[in-house]
């Protein structure tokens, strides 16, 4: 396996017949946490985006492309310039 392809974590769960140990994956898109028993079982659970190469869940393949980071930033920039156009509506400045 590419070192690019590892999952993210590991997980323990307590339980009543003892811990019960598995990976874990975060997806690079919608940052949701997917959980396998074995890393041979990984790609039943999680595939890879074809744009950023990354490790994502069953729910974000198909969709488009759009890395958590990028994302981020752009609703960040989003959100400055909402406040730039309601900061220039005022008048006042």
């Amino acid at each position: 396996m590419p070192p690019a392809l590892k999952p993210g974590g590991v997980s323990e769960s307590f339980g009543p017949l003892g811990v019960t140990t598995l990976h874990s994956s975060t997806c690079a898109h919608c940052q949701h946490i997917t959980d396998f028993e074995s890393l041979r079982r990984m790609m039943d659970h999680v595939d890879v985006c074809r744009g950023c190469m990354r490790l994502i869940c069953l729910k974000c393949v198909g969709q488009p492309c759009r890395p958590f980071e990028k994302e981020a930033e752009r609703r960040e920039a989003e959100a400055r310039l909402r406040a730039r156009l309601a900061a220039d509506s005022w008048g006042c400045y």
